[in-house]
């Protein structure tokens, strides 16, 4: 590079460095380029990922009107022109004779017209791998570019990329500057900064108006200044915490700048720059009159808690919040008084309430009216009650409403007749589907008379895929208003004599009498996944659902109904395990679970399959569910047969079990998954573990030690880095000779996992002889851990006992925001399942995912 090259690119970086106007940025670097490049064209398109479009951006001036609208907002894709190929396939693509590229065909004419022969089109991608759009050089002679144009075209790339990313960090500080500036100006409570010393640094505009002081009496004085004497030790105890780090949130009073005593409700903050507390930010609400009402309500307390109807009081505010409940509403409503201070009168209604009634209320509360209305309300069980509601105004003696009284009288049984109650006890309440109970009612009743009807029972059980994470994402509300439409989809399925249920949560059971044929049963179930490939949209989500289904019909076998639905749950669950949103018929199931195949056959492939690099690894992160971060993953065995796709490891992994080929499999896989994540860690600047699972056969043989050393020597991975899992069984037979074992591997500084703890013996009197480091919990503790209080308490005291003999706990198969807090709450150090990653390959890890830390 020559004294003008440098200081050319000295320009550019200054300009990018400057932060200088993006298109500035780009038209300098297109100059630059084009000076080097001799006779070339050069145009920036970027992308735009909302449309998958490129978007012409410089060189406009090299080309006609016409040619720039035709190539504007040109889709990427293989075959879209050069700069399309180029940004779909990620790669510098030359199209050295544009006239006879297919890619070209659409523009001939205006390749004539301008007179263009030759384009050359590279990507510009982030060094996170975010495409940005492309660099192109054109030329209206044929020219093939040398590796030096090459070099030129990528610089730039490279520079554009960066400039692209550092303007896009800047909008998005200036973005997150101007929400912290709103919020801190207008919100509605006062907003204080203090420096280290406690003196006053700025305030917002709802101090001024709420204490009376203008900017200059309150700026640069100590807090102290605004508080009677008798509190002074007390905040300075509170600022001496907040220094320290740690939030306060606190009542005390303070002057008003006429010298009235206010109450506030505060909350300090410490103001954190580079993990030093550099100074505190308070914010402080206004309960002066909330503090005079409680003490009128005081007077009122003991003349109502008495009483056998529910009792309220509210304040006057719009949300009508309630400062006051009796005995006897909490009793009415099954709620504590903690979960009852504070919210709206409302909350005890739900969304379906009568709109004219919610009118009503509307109105008296606005006229500070007495009335009476019957409304339905709801408990915290979820059951509902009728309510017989007297409100009515509390006035100060200025003629001021400064609360409403509020008397509710339970009139369920006036209101409604047996046969409604009957049919609550029935069916579901949001769906209005018969429930379970009434279902497998139904089921017993028409699989008695199937003997003589001669009518066959087809049963269809379906289970929303992955419905629990959507509900927790969404919130239950949301959640609600897709399970009624799913219902309604399902119900325009039925004919007269079929039954469908709102089985449990988001699992429905459909039972049709008088499908003949296999046949006909799958046609239904694929009626059912169409409806559901069509979106959900409820309010303004737009939700695309599946569902697995499980099929069986009723045959000789069966003695009781409750088999017929065992069944097609167990049909359901290996639709799930076959990938989702698909059948499993279950008289099929015993067929595909143990596949008739020729084991001979299948032997001698798994030898070819060794030879032709048939097998892959796909792996499946471990995180810490306090961070989010990724500490490590474990390395799972595929089998790609060439004509057989797919070959599952609990099909194969027994047989080489048998066979002995065990070993040279899983020596492929200690190497392999050695290897990939020590350039993993070389390219990621990490520190991932890898998990590698040890066959019995494998973990006894003579010369696995040296197997082990081999692998890390090879890969270069650490020892630390490398974690073998062995199951309890491997352990316990032959327990002496496995110890000595595991010893020897410690010393390697290899580390050691008990894998599916808790499916075989789980002695921990074992563990406390076993030279391990981790304890991995089995997923069949974890899959109805929230459900099953059983599993939570063994669960919970595995981790406790675990983590008093200084192992640490991993917890396999976690599908669920509620598994995952649950685990996080009782300390698990380690959790890995489908609710935060499937396996896959190495090149599709991330390396953060949702952290549950409070």
């Amino acid at each position: 590079m020559n004294r003008y090259d440098d200081q050319d690119t000295y320009h550019i970086f200054n300009l990018i460095g400057q932060h200088t106007e993006l298109k500035l940025i780009l038209d300098t670097v297109s100059r630059w380029l084009e000076s080097r490049i001799p006779d070339a064209l050069v145009t920036i398109m970027l992308y735009s990922e909302h449309d998958q479009t490129l978007r012409l951006t410089t060189g406009k001036q090299h080309f006609s009107e016409q040619y720039c609208t035709a190539i504007d907002q040109l889709k990427i894709g293989p075959h879209q022109g050069t700069c399309g190929a180029a940004a779909f396939l990620r790669t510098l693509v030359i199209s050295e004779n544009l006239r006879q590229d297919p890619n070209w065909q659409p523009y001939q004419d205006l390749l004539k017209t301008e007179g263009l022969s030759t384009c050359w089109s590279t990507p510009i991608i982030s060094a996170g791998g975010v495409l940005y759009g492309t660099f192109a050089a054109y030329y209206r002679t044929p020219q093939k570019p040398d590796e030096q144009h090459i070099r030129l075209l990528q610089q730039a790339a490279v520079w554009v990329a960066l400039a692209i990313e550092l303007d896009y960090e800047r909008q998005r500080r200036l973005a997150m500057t101007e929400k912290y500036s709103s919020f801190y100006t207008y919100h509605p409570d006062v907003i204080f900064e203090l420096d280290q010393q406690g003196y006053i640094v700025s305030t917002n505009i709802t101090a001024r108006k709420i204490t009376g002081y203008s900017e200059e009496q309150i700026q640069g004085r100590h807090f102290n200044d605004f508080l009677p004497a008798e509190y002074h030790a007390l905040a300075d105890s509170v600022f001496e915490q907040v220094l320290q780090g740690h939030a306060q949130h606190y009542e005390m009073p303070g002057y008003h700048a006429s010298g009235e005593i206010m109450w506030f409700d505060l909350t300090n903050l410490p103001i954190k720059q580079n993990q030093q507390v550099t100074g505190v930010f308070g914010i402080a609400r206004d309960i002066t009159l909330r503090r005079k009402n409680q003490e009128n309500l005081r007077l009122l307390e003991r003349g109502v808690s008495a009483s056998s109807n529910g009792i309220i009081i509210t304040d006057a505010s719009e949300e009508l919040l309630i400062v006051y409940v009796n005995p006897a509403f909490l009793t009415m409503t099954g709620y504590s008084r903690e979960e009852v201070i504070g919210q709206p009168c409302r909350f005890l209604q739900v969304p379906e309430t009568e709109l004219h009634k919610i009118a009503l209320i509307n109105q008296a509360v606005r006229e500070q009216k007495e009335f009476q209305i019957s409304i339905k309300n709801y408990r915290k069980d979820g059951s509902w009650f009728w309510s017989r509601l007297m409100l009515g105004p509390v006035f100060d003696k200025e003629g001021n409403c400064t609360h409403f009284l509020g008397i509710q009288e339970d009139i369920t049984q006036q209101r409604i007749h047996e046969d409604y109650i009957a049919h609550q006890h029935t069916h579901d309440q949001l769906t209005d589907l018969p429930n379970r109970q009434t279902f497998e009612g139904l089921l017993q009743q028409a699989y008695e008379a199937q003997p003589d009807s001669l009518q066959p029972l087809t049963l269809f059980y379906i289970d929303l895929d992955d419905f629990q994470s959507m509900n927790d994402s969404l919130g239950h509300v949301i959640g609600d208003q897709i399970i009624k439409s799913v219902s309604e989809r399902l119900q325009g399925l039925l004919q007269q004599a079929d039954v469908l249920s709102r089985f449990n949560g988001d699992e429905f059971v459909l039972l049709m009498i008088g499908l003949h044929d296999q046949k006909s049963g799958i046609a239904v179930a694929e009626k059912i996944l169409n409806i559901f490939s069509q979106p959900f949209q409820i309010n303004s989500h737009k939700i695309h659902l599946s569902v697995s289904i499980g099929i069986v019909a009723n045959n000789s076998s069966i003695q009781r109904s409750s088999e017929l639905l065992n069944q097609a749950i167990m049909a359901m669950k290996e639709a799930k395990n076959q990938g989702r949103n698909t059948w499993h018929w279950y008289e099929e199931t015993s067929k595909k679970m143990a596949p008739e195949m020729d084991y001979s056959y299948l032997r001698l492939e798994l030898m070819e399959a060794l030879r032709e690099e048939q097998f892959s690894l796909f792996y499946q992160p471990l995180i810490d569910p306090v961070t989010g971060l990724v500490k490590g993953v474990e390395a799972l065995i595929r089998w790609f047969h060439p004509e057989r796709g797919y070959i599952f490891p609990d099909v194969f992994i027994p047989l080489a079990e048998r066979t002995g080929q065990i070993i040279a499999i899983g020596q492929w896989v200690l190497k392999k998954a050695c290897r990939d994540i020590a350039e993993w860690n070389r390219t990621h600047q990490s520190q991932l573990t890898v998990s590698v699972n040890i066959s019995p056969l494998q973990f006894r043989r003579t010369g696995f030690l040296q197997e082990l050393e081999y692998a890390l020597t090879i890969s270069e991975l650490p020892a630390e880095l490398l974690k073998i899992e062995i199951t309890e069984g491997m352990v316990i037979i032959g327990a002496d000779r496995a110890i000595e074992i595991l010893k020897s591997i410690r010393n390697l500084g290899v580390q050691v996992a008990i894998d599916d703890f808790g499916t075989g013996y789980s002695s921990l009197s074992y563990l406390r002889r076993l030279p391990i480091n981790q304890i991995k919990l089995d997923r069949s503790f974890i899959e109805h851990l929230t459900e099953n209080d059983q599993d939570a308490a063994i669960v919970q005291s595995i981790i406790h006992l675990a983590h008093q003999l200084d192992l640490e706990v991993v917890a396999e198969g976690v599908e669920t925001l509620k598994q995952a807090s649950f685990l996080h709450q009782q300390g698990c150090d380690l959790v890995q399942g489908y609710f935060y990653a499937r396996p896959a390959p190495l090149s599709d890890l991330k390396l953060t995912y949702i952290a549950l830390a409070d």
